[in-house]
């Protein structure tokens, strides 16, 4: 459950420099309704990465050009400002065709990945689901490129 912002609270920001040992970037795909297929990626700053499916993991050295091209995309996709999670079905009904009223629904065993970086201490994962917010699946979609694609 989130709550807004108040002020004094601070809101956790990438740092400004850190070392490129200190980067790390994960998707976790998880299949709704207990489908088999889900996997995992996972690329750290030395280039070492992976992709793990059904026991089978395939190993891949990234460049480090790559991987600052990847870093410069979830900044360009503006990726530490978005919501945690897009788990909630948000919606505006009209009521009595006067009333506007909104409604959030919570999508429980669907689909999703859930993208997350690391940059030295700091920490960030949205889980996206139906490709929304859609650049986070874009570069979803460009991460998964360099594993299953060659």
């Amino acid at each position: 459950m989130s709550k807004l912002a108040e002020a004094g609270d601070t809101i956790p920001v990438p740092p400004a420099q850190y070392p490129l040992a200190g980067v790390a970037i994960s998707i976790l795909h998880q299949t709704g309704h207990g489908i088999p297929g889900g996997y995992e990626i996972a690329i750290q700053g030395n280039g070492d990465g992976f992709y793990l499916q059904n026991a089978l993991k395939t190993e891949l050295q990234i460049s480090s050009g790559t991987l600052l091209e990847l870093l410069n995309d979830f900044y360009r996709i503006h990726f530490f400002e978005l919501a945690d999670t897009y788990q909630v079905k948000k919606q505006v009904l009209l009521r009595d065709n006067t009333l506007v009223a909104s409604t959030a629904m919570k999508m429980a065993d669907i689909s999703s990945k859930k993208l997350c970086i690391q940059l030295a201490d700091y920490q960030k994962c949205v889980t996206i689901v139906n490709d929304q917010p859609a650049e986070a699946a874009q570069l979803i979609t460009k991460i998964e490129r360099l594993f299953i694609h060659r």
